[in-house]
């Protein structure tokens, strides 16, 4: 998904002017503009985070999730336009880099590199997949690890 762009968007009355928006990176950048008609408006800005929102890894609804919540609220109706984010970087899973950067998140990993975690077997899913999703390759390679 692109940084910066527009996931969660307010409709209803009481939400008029709020916007989520995807993870950019660097520094002031926005990423969420809060505003409920009970209490000022407040915006978010990035401080020096990398676009992890899209970055490899498990995918959480979360977005999704909030917006269907809001939904149901009277007042508090919102435009969806992107329903999930990264919930778990790749790189974080098997304890490989700090993701600090771009780079850190989104560089192919090498066969070298997963000899410096502290897994003794590592596998990946073939695209991002929902977190702890089972799949049956992700699952039979588990088994086969077994004694």
């Amino acid at each position: 998904m692109a940084p910066g762009a527009e996931a969660v968007i307010g409709r209803g009355l009481a939400v008029t002017g709020t916007e989520l928006r995807t993870q950019s990176g660097g520094d002031d950048q926005p990423v969420a503009k809060l505003r409920v008609v009970t209490a000022p408006t407040r915006e978010i800005r990035t401080s020096g985070q990398p676009d992890i929102d899209g970055a490899p890894g498990g995918i959480l609804h979360g977005l999704g999730i909030l917006a269907d919540v809001l939904n149901e609220i009277p007042g508090f109706g919102v435009d969806n336009p992107i329903r999930e984010h990264c919930f778990v970087l790749t790189v974080s899973a098997i304890a490989l880099r700090e993701p600090a950067t771009h780079d850190d998140l989104y560089a192919p990993i090498s066969d070298g590199e997963l000899e410096e975690t502290p897994f003794h077997a590592v596998r990946f899913a073939s695209q991002n997949g929902t977190h702890t999703l089972i799949t049956e390759g992700l699952s039979t390679w588990f088994l086969d690890q077994l004694p």
